[in-house]
């Protein structure tokens, strides 16, 4: 059955793909779940024009993405944070303050979904995070923690 997808679907295709599906998948999940709708002549058109806006605005998300790693290659992100004499930090490091962090460093604000902390960071010292930009673009920054009153 040829159906033209509303929504995104894992496995299947993205919005506004038209994807050729068993009766059963289409009428037991896609259809009741509004993940689908018929491929007729008109919706086949409107897909097109979904297709066509998702690719520019999937174009424009690989380039802020490429002018973020330009500005970000080789940069070390620094934030200072007050600390016990040992190092431990009073307070974790907050996604906000990473976020503010980059916009200093490369002018360029970035959602707070996009950054990707993998261990808190409770410690003066180097660690990594991730700028995920999209699935197919992750940046991966240093982060440095530094005493405060250090520069």
């Amino acid at each position: 059955m040829r159906l033209v997808l509303s929504k995104d679907v894992r496995n299947l295709g993205k919005r506004g793909d038209i994807v050729n599906v068993a009766k059963g998948y289409a009428r037991n999940y896609l259809f009741p779940n509004d993940l689908a709708i018929e491929a007729t002549e008109h919706n086949i058109n409107t897909a097109e024009k979904i297709k066509e806006e998702r690719l520019k605005r999937e174009q424009e998300v690989m380039n802020v993405a490429t002018n973020l790693r330009q500005a970000l290659e080789g940069v070390h992100i620094v934030i200072a944070q007050s600390s016990t004499d040992e190092g431990t930090l009073y307070a974790s490091i907050t996604k906000d303050q990473i976020i503010d962090a980059i916009e200093k460093f490369s002018g360029s604000r970035v959602d707070e979904g996009v950054v990707s902390i993998p261990k808190a960071v409770k410690e003066i010292g180097l660690h990594k995070i991730n700028l995920e930009i999209s699935s197919e673009v992750i940046i991966e920054v240093d982060l440095e923690v530094i005493p405060e009153g250090s520069s």
